[in-house]
């Protein structure tokens, strides 16, 4: 007779079976995530699919919280761990202990997902970026003191602008304690009163760079009050904090170039400006002697005797031009009084009665009519050389 089993029983002997298995206890599986969650337990539970079928797959707290990158959905992975019976469900489904990103590197792949983080966060922002200035007096380097970028730095700064002050805070460039030990240094750097810092190391592989691209690191440099160059490996070479600096040198001996200026260039510009100034000078001055000549014989012609004589010379002029003008006056004047004078001469009265012609006026009043006249009026007779008194017999027609 066949024995009868419990559904606990079925599942638990299911789940010895599997653990049993040596293929299942520790093997790798290729596939793309989906359906991903992270619990905020912080176990990971998603599941594994390739283009035929799909299985569970669940994360614990205690791996997942190794992993430096997150995962994602789309994601191709290579997990690590056990296929095993979820006892209370009767599901199978992977427990896995490690996961790596198919085909690109861990390390790689968290920095993409950091750089993408702070961007969306704004710490790149251009609007963030503080100005190098152009003249700093004292330059604060963040670095190994052991490392040869160290020297390439203060080589270029000495002998560009041996006048500036050099700090140095050493510091981890790699390994574990690199971050804690850049970020210490940064900020003591921050304190010290440095016009510009200058941070970085030399050239490395992308493992010994990776200090630089921790997120402390990026918020430190994103936090301080005095600008900051990064000067990481080689031109090629870009972290985070390349991002975050205020201005990226491609390498160290660059940045120490980028942060003080050559004073053999300032002295050669000083002397070309030098030479400007000179001849704008001269020009400038043979100006103000053409302007002051002009500005003399402008004066001259204001002086009180300049004007004078001008005034005289005008007077003489219109006192000239007022004879003439009255000579002609008279002149004319003179020919009129001369037409007056013959038209007068031609209507005299007297002149007409001395061709015979007589007046009579019978009291104050011309006489022009006999019928004026009566007999017995005394009537005056003016004569062209005298006159006579009459009395009037008779009037006729």
């Amino acid at each position: 007779m066949n024995s009868i089993y419990t559904v606990t029983q079925i599942n638990r002997y299911i789940s010895f079976r599997l653990k049993e298995d040596q293929v299942l206890s520790g093997l790798m599986i290729k596939g793309e995530i989906s359906g991903f969650v992270h619990h905020r337990s912080g176990h990971f539970y998603f599941t594994l699919k390739d283009e035929q079928t799909q299985i569970k797959a669940v994360m614990f707290r205690n791996f997942s919280s190794r992993l430096a990158f997150e995962p994602e959905n789309g994601m191709s992975v290579i997990v690590m761990g056990s296929v095993q019976v979820y006892e209370a469900s009767g599901q199978y489904q992977v427990y896995v202990t490690d996961i790596q990103p198919d085909g690109i590197g861990a390390a790689y792949l968290a920095t993409e997902q950091l750089k993408a983080r702070l961007a969306e966060e704004g710490l790149f922002d251009a609007a963030l970026k503080k100005p190098i200035p152009d003249f700093p007096a004292r330059i604060g380097v963040i670095t190994s003191k052991t490392g040869a970028a160290l020297q390439d730095i203060l080589n270029i700064i000495g002998r560009r602008c041996p006048l500036v002050e050099v700090t140095v805070f050493g510091c981890l460039v790699q390994g574990e304690y690199a971050p804690d030990s850049i970020c210490e240094a940064l900020l003591q750097a921050d304190l010290y009163g440095c016009d510009v810092l200058i941070c970085g190391r030399g050239g490395g592989s992308y493992e010994d760079l990776m200090a630089f691209n921790s997120e402390k690191v990026a918020r430190t440099a994103a936090g301080l009050v005095t600008p900051l160059i990064s000067a990481v490996g080689h031109e090629t070479d870009t972290t985070i904090i390349d991002y975050v600096a205020d201005l990226r040198a491609p390498t160290p001996s660059a940045a120490a170039e980028l942060a003080v200026p050559d004073m053999e260039h300032i002295k050669e510009n000083l002397r070309n400006m030098g030479l400007a100034l000179d001849g704008a000078a001269a020009v400038l001055l043979q100006r103000k002697r053409e302007a002051l000549r002009r500005y003399a014989d402008t004066l001259e012609k204001l002086r009180p005797e300049a004007k004078l004589r001008a005034v005289q010379g005008s007077i003489s002029l219109m006192k000239e031009r007022l004879e003439s003008a009255m000579q002609q006056y008279i002149r004319i004047c003179e020919n009129r009084v001369a037409a007056a004078a013959m038209r007068l001469e031609l209507l005299n009265p007297m002149k007409i009665m001395s061709s015979g012609y007589s007046l009579v006026y019978r009291g104050e009043a011309l006489v022009k009519s006999t019928e004026q006249l009566h007999e017995g009026d005394n009537v005056r007779i003016m004569l062209s050389d005298g006159y006579a008194d009459a009395v009037i017999e008779r009037t006729g027609k």
